[in-house]
């Protein structure tokens, strides 16, 4: 019983131990989840503003090269159209960084050189390629590459518009109606190229509202599973702590009942090892006063008598104790040979006479545990040969065995001394012996009982006093 108990300790720390790490494992697993979320979500949106800004950047340069371009157009003054060149470097920056991006293997050293002349702040740079090169074949960010595109032709005509007013300018001058064009055209552009800045700017700001609904219902999502795991692990715990709880007060309860049991044990044991030592010693301090040999030999017969009786109650201790440590083990075995066994172990002679042993055996190979079913027949022979009638002419035993039904039968019979009728439904009682029964240790027939209950079995005798005892095993075929 304390080893269960030991066990069912072990095993509710193991599980512990177990649901602790599985517990930390989904933990762990759902905290490195947010983690790596909001790095990717904090690392996405910086890149979506960093091409705002450029996006404000770029718009401020195209802006700016269009009114200093109508300025030149309008004064011829140089300085003009210089400024005009700077300012539309801005957006030609950007464009030179967007062909280096889909332009593969690229080159993220010209990349950089194209963001920083389209004034774009040295620390986003890596962003902004990381961004476009994860996500340049998502549709909302192909849309945005797309609209990118078509503002750096529209770039790509200003500049054009730009060369081809200088040109005229150097040559000598331009007409009024020529002026009015190409200040139209800028014009035309300009306004167009504004549309496509807000669409750009307003596509990577949906794409930053969709990445933050994103991240917050993956964020929602990871934080329900380590609350659903958290809260089914502590109730699996408390759950197990409660059976084991329930387990262990069962055990402990039953720990006591056996040592309660126990103490009364060791007290009839101590009790009927000491009373014949008691004897022994009074025999003993009476052979020191006594001179007959005669007498001397009676009391030393005594003795021996006494020894005897003590050693065979030591034996039934051990085989009682054997039986209940052992368990229950079926296996295919010869009745026949258990029989013998029996035989071989138990003397055949009472009072000098000879007692005859019979053997009627059906069934000869069992399914059956056979150190109990040895046991059995063991205490039930002895027991006839112990008690067998020396004043009858024949004293003899017989073991029978048959099928009934389900059920193995086993019979060992006598013509002894018989039972008495009060004593028949009190003989199975651990350490009972009649009133006048001076040759048991009153343990051979409840490891009997214990034996064949073990096996699932009943055993019931029937006897009369002075004719013969019947005793009748009944065990089930497994």
């Amino acid at each position: 019983m304390k080893g269960k108990i030991i066990d069912t300790i072990n095993g509710l720390l193991a599980f512990r131990r177990r649901t602790s790490l599985i517990l930390l494992l989904v933990m762990s697993l759902a905290s490195a989840g947010i983690i790596v979320v909001n790095i990717y979500s904090v690392k996405i949106l910086s890149g979506a503003r960093a091409y705002v800004n450029g996006e404000s950047e770029y718009s401020k340069g195209q802006k700016d090269a269009s009114a200093y371009l109508i300025n030149y157009i309008t004064f011829h003054n140089k300085s003009d159209y210089f400024a005009f060149k700077n300012s539309i470097s801005i957006p030609k920056g950007d464009h030179a960084a967007r062909i280096g991006l889909m332009s593969p293997p690229v080159d993220h050293k010209a990349v950089s050189q194209g963001f920083l002349a389209g004034k774009n702040h040295p620390a986003d740079i890596n962003n902004m390629i990381w961004l476009f090169e994860t996500f340049k074949n998502v549709s909302m960010f192909e849309k945005a590459i797309q609209i990118w595109t078509e503002g750096d032709e529209m770039i790509n005509d200003l500049d054009q518009i730009g060369t081809a007013a200088h040109a005229e300018i150097i040559r000598g001058g331009m007409s009024g109606d020529e002026k009015k064009a190409m200040i139209a055209a800028i014009n035309n552009n300009s306004a167009a190229l504004t549309i496509k800045e807000e669409t750009f700017s307003e596509t990577l700001g949906n794409i930053s509202r969709q990445i933050n609904t994103y991240v917050f219902a993956a964020n929602v999502f990871i934080t329900l599973i380590i609350v659903f795991c958290s809260l089914t692990s502590a109730a699996i715990m408390i759950r197990t702590l409660s059976n084991s709880k329930k387990k262990i007060i069962e055990q402990n309860e039953k720990l006591q009942l056996i040592n309660a049991g126990l103490d009364k044990f060791v007290f009839n044991v101590t009790h009927d090892l000491r009373s014949p030592l008691a004897s022994i010693m009074g025999l003993i301090n009476l052979m020191d006063d006594e001179t007959d040999l005669e007498q001397i030999k009676e009391y030393t017969l005594m003795i021996k008598d006494s020894l005897e009786r003590q050693d065979r109650f030591i034996n039934e201790m051990l085989a009682f104790i054997k039986s209940k440590h052992t368990g229950v083990s079926k296996t295919e075995c010869s009745l026949n040979n258990i029989v013998d066994n029996v035989i071989a172990q138990n003397s055949y002679h009472n009072g000098g006479k000879r007692v005859h042993f019979y053997k009627e055996l059906e069934l000869t190979q069992i399914q059956t545990d056979a150190l109990k079913l040895q046991v059995i027949l063991n205490n039930l022979v002895s027991n006839s040969i112990k008690y067998s009638d020396v004043k009858k002419p024949e004293q003899w035993v017989k073991v029978k065995s048959y099928r009934s039904d389900k059920e193995m039968v086993i019979e060992v019979e006598d013509n002894g001394l018989g039972i008495r009728p009060k004593d028949q439904d009190r003989i199975f009682d651990k350490f009972y012996m009649s009133g006048d029964n001076k040759k048991s240790s009153g343990i051979g027939l409840y490891l009997v009982k214990d034996a064949v209950t073990q096996l699932d079995g009943k055993i019931e005798v029937r006897s009369e006093p002075g004719v013969c005892s019947k005793f009748r095993v009944t065990i089930p075929f497994s």
